[in-house]
């Protein structure tokens, strides 16, 4: 499995390493000390950064959030520009070139910066341990509140591990074009 990870990181390398430059941010505005920012390393770490371990429930929520939040900002609007150009429109390559390319690229970018918006399984498990271990010091209304957002981050860390991510978007893609 770490062979399809690799594989679905090097095709978003681009997204890939925009979120791990956003996760340096973010444990850097968080006090959070890295121990290895290689973006891009060939492990089971691609596209993150080799943090401490986390004690403190709202660092690790903000920990898994906001990287994956600031990709999906950005890659949005840049999926959406090249999906309706080339999709909708159907912009070809025999109309306008540049255009084509411009489209292709935002799609791709869009593509990549959307593939990578989950934390690593670890984080979003030590989240989950934070928040519903019996001995934790959540309070409820936050186990409330925070429910659906870890679940989510969680399932998608499990997505990413296993490169479905890229998958379900390729599937999305292929359903789009042939709706």
């Amino acid at each position: 499995m770490k062979a399809l990870y690799l594989i679905g990181k090097l095709l978003t390398f681009p997204g890939a390493y925009l979120k791990g430059l956003w996760e340096h941010a973010v444990c850097r505005l968080l006090g959070i000390p890295v121990e290895r920012p290689a973006y891009l390393a060939l492990d089971e770490g691609c596209g993150h950064v080799e943090h401490e371990f986390l004690e403190c429930y709202a660092r690790s929520f903000c920990l898994c959030l906001l990287p994956g939040l600031l990709n999906c900002l950005l890659g949005l609007p840049m999926f959406a520009a090249g999906a309706l150009g080339l999709l909708y429109f159907g912009e070809s390559f025999a109309g306008n070139a540049a255009l084509f390319v411009l489209y292709a690229l935002l799609l791709y970018f869009g593509f990549s910066l959307l593939a990578n918006l989950f934390p690593l399984a670890e984080d979003a498990l030590r989240l989950w341990d934070l928040l519903y271990r019996k001995d934790g010091t959540a309070p409820l209304i936050l186990k409330i509140l925070l429910f659906l957002p870890a679940a989510c981050l969680t399932f998608g860390a499990y997505l990413e591990k296993y490169a479905l991510n890229v998958l379900l978007l390729v599937l999305l893609l292929v359903g789009v074009n042939f709706a």
